[in-house]
């Protein structure tokens, strides 16, 4: 789980998984994701209904991420997921 940096991220990617792989327990993993403590994205963070249709919903979510993980996970446009992790980084170093 070091991996992932935090159980909320390493929930989150579970719940990426089963959602690529049509297995049913996409619901579970995500219940176990929100489960976790995190800290809410602020209201104003750029492409948060986006980031949010993904699963990333907390600053634990998005710690670690790169735009290449955005791309493929959230369903962005390169330049937005690029966006998104330079506002992160501003907010959150």
């Amino acid at each position: 789980m070091a991996l992932y940096g935090s159980p909320r991220r390493w929930y989150l990617r579970k719940r990426q998984n089963a959602r690529e792989l049509c297995d049913g327990f996409e619901g579970f993993w995500r219940s176990q994701q929100e489960a976790q403590p995190g800290t809410a994205l602020p209201d104003n963070f750029p492409l948060l209904s986006v980031l949010t249709a993904g699963g990333y919903t907390t600053v634990e979510d998005l710690r670690g991420a790169d735009a290449d993980e955005l791309v493929f996970t959230a369903n962005m446009h390169r330049r937005d997921a690029q966006i998104v992790i330079d506002e992160f980084l501003h907010q959150f170093p």
